[in-house]
């Protein structure tokens, strides 16, 4: 069993100073700097996509008819889905989750006073074991992961798929004076025309985080994570005129002079700079040969931009418990935790064109509490390589759920009024005003000890589950070594 001398112990407090000093040069030089405004990006194309061209108006013939606000962002499907998407974006783009800060080593004081190691594993890559790492020892590391988001509640978001699917529906513009929030009122005939908005969008994070942790006693461990973060995003909205009212040549409703029922918006943005830093401790409160267990505090601060999706805009503590286990070469372990969270994301996914007479229901813009757990187990396969597996379940309490259904809007078609219904298949509705995202990840990977102290983590990160924005299986690299 490998020992870590008193002289060890000695060198590493003489050049404590010297790393400190560089993690504080880390979190206090700023970050590349960002492009602009990423959290309204989204928002900022469905409102595009509502401004009708204008028309000649046929009694003044010198004036135009302006349709910016006919198709306006009303009805709940709409107003709450987009901004709830933006919401999203927000909260699980720029918390998307790190890799654990123990350290692959864990030391503690042998019967004769020696520093010695206390786990036949390098513990696991995304949860938390029990264990510290040993009283004035010293971890660094960092790690690296790029997602790409394939789906948002079940619904593709990539280019080549049907997307997500809104109505708008036309407000009651004539005569003047007539109450725009009357949707009942479909004279004249054009007001039951339908707006059909799909979104289709690609969006990547690229994470690099480093961390220190570091044995305060033998018992607690302190630590700091400093995120690295770049977002981007590439959408495009899909905007179509459902002439349910309006002919096929009428200039009434229309994206363009020629007239054109369909056309496309796209925007498109990035974002690099620092995300949220995250503050962690662990005490063990009890330990035998075999089992521990702990409790941990992770404090997320506010501090990357939430306007471009590098932060959440909230503080966050997730406060949990930690069990694990020693059975040979296997390595057991579950967390088990609350998030509170205190905060709002951008009021960018709030912002929208404001129609006279007309109420929007907004959307809760602050960051939901969270239930967190995790379980799985490491095994040493050799002295130099471990090997595990976890699952990593998040609760996000609190949030309307969605789904594709087909949405009857009455007296709407082509027949004369009163035209029982017509039916608009596999919109993006809301399925419950309020409701919880559960989201599961699964992970695999190893660690493999290099030299020394010195390890290198490869994991690869899943979704088991379609709630929320949904991520593309996720590889993560990254080393630490422990002084």
């Amino acid at each position: 069993m490998r020992t870590r001398s008193r002289h060890t112990r000695a060198t590493f407090r003489s050049g404590a100073p010297t790393v400190v000093a560089a993690l504080l040069v880390l979190l206090l030089v700023p970050a590349a700097a960002t492009a602009g405004q990423l959290a309204g990006l989204v928002k900022d194309l469905f409102d595009q996509v509502t401004i009708n061209a204008p028309t000649p108006n046929p009694a003044n013939p010198a004036a135009t008819i302006d349709h910016t606000t006919h198709f306006f962002l009303g009805g709940e499907n709409l107003s709450l889905a987009v901004r709830r998407l933006n919401v999203a974006l927000a909260a699980q783009l720029a918390s998307f989750p790190l890799a654990s800060s123990s350290g692959g080593y864990t030391f503690g004081l042998s019967p004769r006073g020696e520093v010695v190691p206390t786990s036949t594993t390098f513990g696991p890559l995304f949860a938390e074991r029990a264990v510290t790492i040993g009283r004035q020892q010293l971890n660094l590391g960092f790690t690296q992961q790029s997602t790409s988001y394939s789906a948002f509640d079940g619904q593709s978001l990539d280019p080549f798929s049907a997307g997500l699917r809104f109505i708008s529906q036309h407000n009651n513009c004539c005569p003047a004076g007539a109450n725009p929030a009357d949707v009942t009122d479909l004279a004249p005939a054009f007001e039951r025309d339908l707006l059909l908005s799909t979104l289709r969008a690609s969006m990547k994070t690229s994470t690099t985080a480093f961390f220190a942790n570091y044995g305060l006693t033998d018992r607690l461990d302190v630590g700091v994570a400093l995120p690295i973060v770049h977002v981007s995003i590439d959408a495009r909205v899909d905007g179509e005129i459902l002439r349910l009212g309006s002919t096929d040549t009428s200039t009434t409703h229309s994206f363009d002079a020629a007239g054109d029922r369909l056309t496309f918006k796209t925007n498109s943005g990035s974002a690099t700079g620092l995300g949220d830093i995250l503050l962690r401790s662990k005490y063990t409160a009890y330990r035998t040969a075999t089992t521990a267990f702990a409790g941990a505090v992770d404090l997320r601060v506010p501090t990357g931009d939430k306007d471009n999706l590098l932060g959440t805009g909230a503080t966050q503590a997730h406060v949990f418990f930690i069990a694990s286990g020693e059975y040979g070469r296997w390595s057991p372990h579950v967390n088990f935790g609350y998030t509170f969270s205190s905060g709002d994301t951008s009021v960018l996914a709030s912002s929208q064109t404001t129609v006279p007479g007309v109420t929007v229901n907004e959307t809760d813009l602050s960051v939901p509490d969270e239930v967190n757990y995790t379980f799985g187990f490491s095994t040493a396969v050799n002295p130099r390589v471990t090997v595990g597996f976890d699952v990593r379940g998040r609760t996000i309490l609190g949030v309307p759920q969605f789904a594709a259904t087909d949405t009857t809007y009455p007296n709407r078609g082509p027949l004369a009024l009163p035209q029982p219904t017509y039916t608009a298949t596999d919109e993006f509705a809301i399925e419950a005003p309020t409701g919880n995202d559960h989201q599961l990840l699964g992970v695999v990977g190893g660690k493999i000890n290099l030299k020394g102290t010195f390890l290198l983590n490869l994991s690869l990160l899943f979704a088991m589950s379609n709630d929320g924005l949904k991520p593309k299986p996720t590889p993560v690299v990254g080393f630490d070594y422990l002084f």
